[in-house]
């Protein structure tokens, strides 16, 4: 399971907080029980940084892992940034998204941006096969956005308010899977 944390918005700012403030990463409660007093349980390297050359690049990112010693599970702790399950980050999606938006073609999109033709693609039918389930979320922090009766509408609406790894993370707390 992942726990993520807000307002960490670059990889930068995960990095830095990943050696000087460990322990504002770990998680208050463990995600699965509830209980406190989880501890590190190592980490994992992860490949987030798809926009530096290989000499810049910050590759590979720590994921710190927690254990929770009542429940014995442990959970991943991501930055608002990056991702759950994707190789892009959240600014990455926001842009071909946006691109989409205002009526771009995929094949267009892919010679503007990294991800491929086929990667927006997917990204764009697991957006719609959601809608429903994060309009209801992002509604409750925002309800102007319940006047937006179509895709377009209301990710230009809800963009235009506030970030998608922001509505990703309202998402994420609220218990709806996201992309």
């Amino acid at each position: 399971m992942v726990n993520i944390v807000p307002e960490i918005l670059t990889l930068n700012q995960y990095q830095k907080l990943n050696k000087e403030q460990l322990k504002l990463l770990r998680p208050v409660a463990c995600p699965h029980c509830g209980m406190k007093g989880s501890w590190i349980h190592g980490c994992y390297g992860r490949k987030a940084d798809r926009q530096n050359t290989s000499k810049n690049t910050l590759n590979p990112i720590l994921v710190r892992r927690f254990f929770c010693p009542h429940c014995g599970k442990t959970c991943s702790v991501l930055p608002e940034c990056i991702s759950p399950r994707r190789w892009y980050l959240w600014r990455m999606q926001q842009i071909a998204l946006l691109l989409v938006l205002s009526g771009k073609s995929l094949s267009a999109i892919a010679k503007e941006i990294t991800p491929s033709r086929h990667t927006v693609s997917r990204w764009l039918e697991r957006f719609k096969e959601r809608l429903r389930l994060h309009k209801d979320v992002l509604c409750q922090h925002f309800s102007d956005l319940g006047r937006a009766h179509s895709f377009a509408d209301f990710w230009t609406a809800c963009i235009g308010k506030i970030s998608l790894s922001k509505a990703m993370y309202f998402c994420h707390v609220a218990g709806v899977t996201i992309p």
